[in-house]
């Protein structure tokens, strides 16, 4: 008999009802992936009779970041406009360097500057046949010719947000560039082409070919029951996570949208383990990736403010420091996921940048001082000096992960040193890699194996 898992959690949420999902004895799939690389926040997702933007008439095309037709309700995202990227299935995206053509599969989602296809290879030239098998990798593994069109506009805006399509297919080949002529095995997402091209109706885009991912963090922990992970997961993926985040610490480049959703995993396979609260989740071979690399900043370029999606911001951006943000606000953003990893939940669940602040001397300890002199947004700073925060930080006890075994205790020191409130206290992703949760015979949870007698493994 399948049972239904009751969603709540350390946090204390009320969630909606759960839908019946996996027996411990069942071996299963996750369902349809939701986010897929390179999409960043999913808006939408539609059966290819439903799909946006199909064959039909141009339409006029809005500009990022314009009012549109809703009512006043303020900017519209580029992809809300009905003919961004008009398409059809068999639709080619030509223009490649490399003189290859891609065939378009299938919709996959949208973000709020591109939409995102599942595409071919319809010729393979040699030379990229030998790129293609330079994929094959512990992160990368061999699917065929398939990969993850994401098409956009060359430039575009939406608020405080730009988008550059040559300027982060050049910051993913650079980061592989990089990697390999360090004799290093490339950790981040692959790029293998990047080139103008156009619609169905003819209208000029960037198309970025990306590896093909599967579903994102989110989408797995909502297909747990909303509930964390093993925490031998939680470790597999943020040492995988924390990797990454050190080539682009190592660069000097900020990610400045890291969150559940821009990571996405290469296999959702896996089998169900009994746990202290019902059956979990365990992936055969986790491995993720982060996405999205739209908004990323080398030190020394322009800065946007604010960053990050709300409930991730770094309270170096929520104050407005003197010096501004930089890569440490990643660790920061990388923390939060870390916690929804193992809660299942948003610790700082709240647009309200007051109630943010509130809820950080709550988890992690009292402002520094140090870091309230360096605030130029005076309210917020008068906000945070005001909060009454515990002796102790409340993160172990939020995360259910105070009064356990040495596993537990390890993974919440480490979260609440990616959560140091002053920037300049932040563990490092070099140092975190050195941290006993992460360390190879440190303090990490074991793997649990799969119980005996079950089907094979699916995968989506």
């Amino acid at each position: 008999m399948a049972r239904a898992f009751l969603l709540g959690g350390p946090l204390g949420s009320k969630l909606p009802p759960a839908s019946p999902i996996c027996t411990t004895a069942a071996w299963c799939p996750l369902p349809d992936a939701a986010s897929i690389v390179g999409v960043g926040t999913v808006l939408w997702r539609r059966e290819p009779s439903q799909r946006m933007g199909g064959r039909g008439k141009g339409g006029a095309r809005s500009k990022g970041g314009s009012k549109g037709g809703s009512g006043g309700k303020g900017p519209q995202k580029p992809t809300d406009d009905p003919s961004f990227v008009r398409w059809s299935k068999g639709m080619r995206l030509d223009g490649s360097p490399r003189g290859v053509t891609y065939i378009v599969e299938d919709y996959v989602a949208s973000g709020s500057f591109s939409r995102v296809f599942r595409v071919r290879v319809e010729t393979t030239p040699r030379t990229v046949a030998r790129s293609l098998e330079g994929a094959r990798n512990r992160w990368t593994k061999s699917r065929g010719e398939v990969f993850a069109a994401k098409v956009m506009r060359k430039e575009d805006s939406y608020i405080q947000y730009t988008s550059n399509g040559p300027k982060e297919g050049e910051l993913l080949q650079r980061l592989e560039s990089q990697q390999r002529e360090a004799g290093l095995e490339p950790l981040t997402m692959r790029c293998v082409d990047s080139f103008p091209t156009k619609d169905d109706v003819g209208q000029e885009y960037w198309c970025l070919i990306l590896e093909w991912l599967d579903a994102s963090l989110f989408d797995l922990v909502r297909s747990n029951g909303n509930r964390g992970l093993h925490l031998s997961m939680v470790r597999t993926l943020l040492r995988q996570l924390l990797e990454q985040l050190k080539v682009l610490q190592d660069l000097d480049c900020t990610h400045t949208d890291i969150k559940h959703k821009n990571c996405c995993l290469v296999s959702t396979e896996h089998y169900m383990a009994p746990s202290s609260d019902g059956a979990t989740m365990i992936l055969s071979d986790p491995m993720a990736k982060f996405i999205d690399y739209g908004n990323a900043v080398f030190e020394g370029a322009p800065k946007p403010h604010p960053i990050h999606t709300k409930q991730f911001r770094a309270p170096e951006v929520l104050l407005k420091v003197h010096g501004g943000w930089g890569p440490a606000s990643d660790t920061w953003t990388l923390g939060v996921t870390g916690c929804f990893l193992v809660s299942g939940q948003l610790i700082f669940n709240s647009h309200d940048p007051q109630e943010l602040l509130r809820l950080m001397g709550q988890a992690c300890g009292a402002f520094p001082p140090r870091l309230l002199l360096a605030a130029e947004d005076a309210r917020m700073r008068r906000c945070a000096e005001n909060i009454q925060a515990p002796r102790q930080p409340q993160l172990a006890s939020w995360l259910n992960l105070d009064r356990k075994g040495p596993a537990e205790a390890a993974c919440a020191d480490l979260l609440l040193n990616m959560l140091a409130l002053d920037p300049s206290e932040r563990i490092s992703a070099s140092d975190a890699l050195c941290h006993p949760f992460l360390a190879e015979n440190g303090e990490g949870a074991k793997v649990p194996v799969p119980p005996q007698g079950q089907l094979p493994l699916r995968r989506l």
